[in-house]
């Protein structure tokens, strides 16, 4: 039985489709048209329009599987671009938090607000607005709990197909439509878990003991189960810095040069090091891995990976590219044809809290570079200024032949209208 302790409610706001929406937004002539987005170097499938779902395209599948389908039904394809989609989910957020200061942001397309009672009827507004200034269409859902409210907009988005729905005490009963594996929080192995317990629905999860949950997995599904009640066990979270930050890509194609591997993950760490500076953030270790293709069978098979902790924890680009390739020094093998290198940096720390070396003095004169490095690229533009290291050429740059031009963040792509 539902329980409501109190009258306020979550809503979650999940633009639909968000990277095919995003871009729909400056090709109006895509509306209603199957869209399909690939991941880095186009690879794989990593977002769909509703018309090309319809049309069987799987999420997560190789283009090269899909491509003739994509001819067949004149499916528009295009590479990732994160810049466009980083933009527009900025926007969007920063809407929502005009209108409700306590929101959480949960992913770049989602979005947890708090609604008090007088508030709900302005929902739809919100929804509208959101349409009128951003340009995305969204769903929402809204319910007692967290966890509700995202059954709410899987509701809306997946069976109903309307933009808005509520779940509470008077249509509860739709907990029992909802596959166990189609919860928010519940993953494939516990799925499996729970069908086999004979707990198939989440009115199944719902109507069983949270206590025998908890002993049966843990505290975590145990709060799901109480959220499926209307007991709210999960608060809004405010936003927090990253604990460590990975920089990574494929290659456009194989690579055996070293200096050109060398050159790619020079040009990651110092995309990983604006991450770092822009959350006023210093890191004290850092690792590399190097690793070939594990699809390609007829080739010889290499993994490995290298830390370095550093002596005292920096934001300098500088000094982490050349701990970089110390480690890729250290791991490089001749002889492998190489699919994808990477960098991860941990031991994160507030870089207004800063351990000294006990055998030299310190000295600002880094921080003020990276600042200026910093302020000059956001205002002429990305890699306006670069480290050497990270090459001219970049033959390793992966593949983004069919991206969309940066719409909102680079000047010269900037749609024009033509007056006659």
């Amino acid at each position: 039985m539902l329980s409501t302790a109190s009258n306020t409610y979550f809503a979650l706001i999940d633009a639909n489709n968000f990277y095919a929406s995003c871009e729909r937004l400056f090709r109006p002539d895509l509306d209603h048209q199957p869209i399909v987005v690939l991941s880095n170097n186009d690879g794989c499938v990593i977002a769909r329009s509703n018309e090309a779902k319809d049309l069987g395209v799987e999420m997560g599948i190789p283009f090269y599987k899909i491509r003739d389908l994509c001819h067949r039904h004149h499916i528009h394809i295009f590479s990732s671009n994160y810049a466009l989609y980083g933009d527009l989910s900025q926007r969007l957020m920063n809407l929502i938090s005009a209108q409700y200061s306590a929101m959480e942001v949960y992913s770049i397309d989602e979005a947890f607000i708090l609604l008090n009672p007088n508030e709900q009827h302005l929902i739809d507004q919100l929804r509208y607005d959101i349409r009128q200034q951003i340009g995305i269409p969204v769903s929402i859902g809204i319910g007692p709990t967290k966890t509700l409210a995202k059954v709410a907009n899987y509701i809306a988005k997946k069976v109903l197909h309307q933009p808005i729905f509520t779940l509470d005490q008077s249509n509860i009963e739709w907990l029992k439509h909802i596959r166990i594996e189609d919860v928010w929080g519940i993953g494939r192995q516990w799925s499996k878990k729970l069908i086999a317990l004979n707990i198939h629905t989440a009115q199944d999860l719902a109507n069983t003991n949270p206590a025998l949950i908890q002993k049966a997995f843990n505290v975590v599904l145990m709060r799901i189960t109480k959220e499926l009640n209307g007991i709210s066990c999960l608060a809004l979270e405010q936003p927090s810095d990253k604990k460590s930050i990975l920089s990574s890509k494929s290659f456009s194609k194989p690579l055996q040069d070293y200096h050109l591997i060398n050159q790619a993950l020079s040009s990651y760490c110092a995309r990983a090091c604006q991450k770092l500076r822009a959350q006023q953030s210093k890191a004290g270790y850092i690792q590399v891995f190097l690793k070939t293709n594990p699809f390609s069978k007829k080739r010889p098979q290499y993994h490995n990976t290298c830390g370095y902790l550093l002596t005292t924890p920096t934001d300098d680009t500088r000094l982490l590219v050349s701990s970089a390739k110390m480690c890729l020094k250290a791991i490089f093998r001749n002889g492998y044809t190489y699919h994808k290198t990477g960098i991860m940096l941990s031991n994160l720390q507030p870089n207004h809290i800063q351990q000294h070396h006990l055998l030299y003095d310190h000295i600002d004169l880094n921080d003020s570079m990276m600042t200026v490095l910093d302020r000059i690229n956001h205002r002429f533009g990305k890699n306006t200024l670069k480290i050497a290291a990270e090459g001219l050429q970049q033959q390793w740059r992966p593949r983004c032949q069919k991206k969309s031009p940066n719409y909102t963040t680079r000047w010269s792509e900037i749609v024009q209208a033509i007056c006659h």
